[in-house]
């Protein structure tokens, strides 16, 4: 009687004096598994009552919010899954990062108030001439509702300055690309950017961008969102050379740890039902 007293004493003492992490306490509560030590990112853009494209209805949003707390999925921010990709910092099971592209202000206006709901972390790549300038015709944040989102949780990181277009690659201007990974044709010299002139234009942006982001919001850690996911081996060094320590494409899939470029699955948008969503989910999950 007397060793099963200690015993059961034994087995108490060792449980409370075990260190237990807030994951195991979650995992304990009988919550689905869908997959461990990997990251999902999502990706989204505008969002309006109009879908469209890259569009989506607030009602849309919510709904894909409310199936990731219903179906088991931890939200995490941007940083902690920075911290996962580069120093392979633990994660939830399940984790899953939002992000939005552009800068649009309907983040703002209609995404904040339903991430906010369910008290999910969510970051922005942000498009620096559009918020310095305004000259867009859907508008877009404004440093000052991005400081105040970012003491209420939410973080702001770089959509590069101004190369999110797409340029003449040639002097018909019948072959065009994306600014940030091709040299473009100059009108004014009648040639197309010589090796020198494209990274020394990627640079300054870069340079700039990260510029803006320390002097209005006071960031400490640097990351890009590709515009149209595209880029070249030279962009991507310069944004390095530049402080960037972590890329997001367009390219679907999940994260493993031990990467500089993210994988990100586009959920912004119409076609993506509820039940679609899930699927897309459980897919690379």
């Amino acid at each position: 009687m007397r060793m099963k007293v200690i015993a059961a004493l034994l087995v108490i003492a060792i449980a409370i004096t075990w260190p237990v992490s807030q994951y195991q306490l979650e995992a304990s509560a009988n919550k689905p598994l869908h997959y461990k030590n990997k990251v999902i990112v999502l990706m989204y853009h505008h969002i309006d009552a109009k879908e469209s494209g890259a569009t989506i209805s607030p009602s849309r949003f919510g709904t894909h919010m409310k199936l990731l707390k219903e179906n088991g999925y931890h939200v995490i921010s941007i940083e902690q899954f920075e911290d996962f990709m580069q120093h392979k910092a633990k994660v939830p099971d399940n984790a899953v990062v939002i992000t939005f592209d552009d800068g649009y202000e309907s983040f703002d206006q209609y995404a904040v108030p339903i991430l906010k709901k369910y008290n999910f972390p969510a970051t922005h790549f942000v498009i620096g001439s559009s918020s310095d300038n305004q000259n867009v015709h859907t508008k877009h944040l404004t440093w000052d509702t991005m400081r105040k989102l970012k003491g209420e949780g939410f973080s702001f990181y770089s959509h590069t300055y101004n190369q999110h277009d797409y340029a003449p690659l040639d002097k018909n201007g019948k072959k065009k690309g994306p600014m940030l990974s091709n040299p473009i044709y100059l009108r004014d010299k009648g040639r197309v950017e010589t090796k020198k002139e494209y990274m020394a234009r990627i640079e300054a942006d870069a340079q700039l961008m990260e510029k803006r982001l320390k002097e209005e919001l006071n960031n400490t850690r640097q990351m890009l969102a590709f515009p149209y996911g595209a880029f070249s081996p030279t962009a991507k060094q310069l944004e390095k050379n530049a402080g960037v320590t972590l890329f997001f494409t367009v390219h679907p899939g999940i994260n493993r740890p031990g990467s500089d470029e993210a994988f990100r699955l586009n959920a912004g948008t119409p076609a993506l039902s509820g039940n679609k969503f899930l699927a897309m989910l459980k897919k690379y999950g």
